[in-house]
């Protein structure tokens, strides 16, 4: 079987979760996939679920790091390593919906979009639903995406070549946004579906769910963008904005 598209998994000390999360992808309508998990040196139980996973289907890849680096790195291996055109990320915590895949090709056929998303269901610690959708618009442009971060990354699909030309980078940034932007930056314009086609699991002190440290990140993006004072305050502010918006409102 020649996968139509490449999971990338990163995985760090993620025994709990990591299992649901692959075989949300497996179970997917669209068969003809590999899932590619990049198991960041973890020290805990993570290898030993991998392992028995790689067992239990054959589509699923297991790369083991020797060395600890950073969620941006273990997701440049794992589209390095994949044999699929277009490249989908989900992280060791989310889950999609069976026909996440299958939707987001359609649109790419009928659009001829290179980048999409979708929009994503919030679940907490322990997987039970919150009543909070991340809502998204229908498409993205690079300059909406300076004031605001839609694509959730266990949302994207991106054709593999585009990716590899603007690997992640900086995970003490946002890497996920500077990838998106990069690619954007090209003229691309990114389609979305905008029904929720994952389960995004928020921790309180994640990057995502600590909102000081967000913010303090977003500025530090634009900043390691180069943008000059001025065009950075105006990219915060839209940001900050963008983040009410979508955890408040």
């Amino acid at each position: 079987m020649t996968p139509q598209v490449s999971v990338i998994i990163p995985a760090y000390r993620c025994e709990r979760t990591v299992a649901d999360a692959v075989r949300s992808a497996l179970a997917g309508t669209v068969r003809e996939i590999e899932a590619i998990v990049v198991d960041d040196a973890s020290d805990d139980g993570t290898a030993k679920v991998l392992d028995a996973l790689s067992k239990e289907d054959a589509r699923v890849k297991v790369i083991t790091l020797s060395r600890n680096g950073s969620v941006a790195n273990a997701r440049n291996v794992g589209a390095g390593a994949a044999c699929a055109p277009w490249l989908a990320f989900l992280d060791s915590d989310d889950l999609w919906e069976p026909d996440k895949l299958e939707k987001q090709l359609a649109l790419a056929g009928e659009t001829g979009a290179k980048l999409l998303y979708a929009a994503a269901r919030c679940i907490d610690e322990a997987g039970r639903p919150t009543g909070r959708v991340f809502k998204v618009p229908p498409t993205v442009t690079y300059e909406r995406a300076l004031t605001g971060n839609d694509l959730v990354c266990s949302t994207v699909l991106i054709e593999r070549e585009l990716f590899l030309r603007h690997p992640m980078e900086r995970s003490d940034l946002h890497e996920d946004y500077l990838c998106w932007l990069a690619v954007l930056g090209e003229g691309v314009i990114a389609r979305g579906v905008t029904e929720p086609l994952i389960r995004y699991r928020v921790y309180r002190d994640s990057k995502s769910g600590n909102k000081a440290r967000s913010a303090a990140m977003a500025w530090n993006t634009y900043r390691h963008l180069g943008f000059g004072f001025w065009k950075r305050l105006r990219c915060f502010f839209g940001y900050c904005a963008h983040g009410v918006k979508r955890y408040w409102l």
